[in-house]
């Protein structure tokens, strides 16, 4: 996997050029609306957009840095979690070389908290293509969401227990 240094989701790297989309005359906001609109058809857009809200340091030893992409969605009063990735790199090597302990993990606000800690660590950004799937999986099939186990306590022994670790 290679890493890239974007944290926006594929569909808002999508470039595009639309003409007569400037703002002004009588017919100016219409125009404009109909723009935004259209531009959210190219790139692929959903009401219900997932987002990366911040990076968490988990672990950090002197030879590896454990982080968490925490991702949450924008308009959905059904899940009161957070999503997230979680990801290793051995300090020294190069920027491509990570392991990716969980590509998806469901946590609850509480073993977020519980999981960060103080220190600062260098961290990278990835392409998250493969998250974003599962978790619009997640979001649109009920018995996946049925089947899914909920981290409560801190993040790195959800791993442990999960085998992960």
């Amino acid at each position: 996997m290679i890493g890239s240094m974007t944290t926006k989701p594929p569909q808002a790297l999508a470039i595009f050029s639309i003409t007569g989309c400037a703002i002004g005359g009588a017919g100016g906001f219409m125009r404009l609306f109909g723009c935004f609109i259209f531009g959210f058809a190219l790139t692929g857009a959903s009401a219900h957009a997932q987002q990366l809200t911040e990076t968490v340091v988990l672990s950090v030893s002197s030879s590896t840095v454990r982080w968490a992409d925490v991702y949450k969605i924008t308009g959905r009063a059904d899940d009161p979690y957070l999503h997230l990735r979680v990801l290793e790199k051995k300090k020294g090597t190069d920027p491509w070389v990570f392991k990716e302990l969980a590509h998806h993990l469901v946590v609850t606000p509480q073993a977020l908290e519980a999981s960060r800690i103080k220190r600062k660590a260098k961290t990278y950004a990835y392409k998250d293509v493969e998250f974003l799937g599962t978790y619009r999986r997640w979001l649109n099939d009920p018995a996946i969401r049925a089947e899914t186990p909920v981290c409560d306590k801190t993040i790195l022994s959800c791993l442990k227990n999960a085998g992960s670790d």
